[in-house]
């Protein structure tokens, strides 16, 4: 039985399985995601973007069908593939980049909690507090949870919005 995964687009078959036979193609994300959101068959899958292309594009194709919660499951099933697809690679001499893993130093980790502790306490969004900075909310998610290095002159205006002071112990 034929499944038909490109049933909301405006190109036919052939010209979206070129534009996935191609992993540079400013396409390739969008049409990536309806493909592994909507097939269940790894072969079916695998005949349309080889697995080479599948490895190096998943990170990005996830990151886009995370956004709709109604595709965890999905997301959890080519995560399953996708690892067992590298495994292969590797054994076949095949080597892939691996993901980078970001060690975020205890120190920041600390003065991120600190800062989502208060921000909640004081019953303040991070959007709230992002228009009083005149940033946008994904900056502060980032100070909050540690991925954004930020400066002492930062860290200044955030405790003046929140009506509070910095101390700094040295231990």
């Amino acid at each position: 039985m034929k499944i038909n995964w490109l049933w909301d687009s405006r190109l036919g078959e052939g010209k979206v399985k070129r534009i996935l036979k191609d992993g540079n193609h400013p396409k390739f994300d969008m049409y990536a995601e309806k493909l592994f959101s909507r097939v269940s068959d790894p072969k079916m899958a695998f005949n349309i973007v080889d697995k080479i292309t599948f490895c190096k594009k998943w990170p990005v194709i996830k990151k886009r069908m995370r956004k709709d919660r109604w595709l965890k499951d999905r997301v959890v099933f080519w995560q399953t593939i996708y690892e067992r697809a590298r495994k292969e690679l590797r054994e076949r001499g095949i080597k892939m980049r691996e993901p980078q893993k970001i060690e975020i130093p205890a120190e920041r980790m600390e003065i991120a909690q600190q800062i989502r502790d208060t921000r909640v306490k004081l019953g303040y969004t991070q959007e709230d507090i992002a228009k009083k900075l005149g940033v946008i909310q994904q900056y502060i998610s980032k100070i909050e949870n540690g991925h954004e290095n930020i400066s002492v002159d930062t860290l200044r205006r955030i405790a003046d919005v929140f009506g509070k002071r910095i101390v700094i112990k040295l231990k």
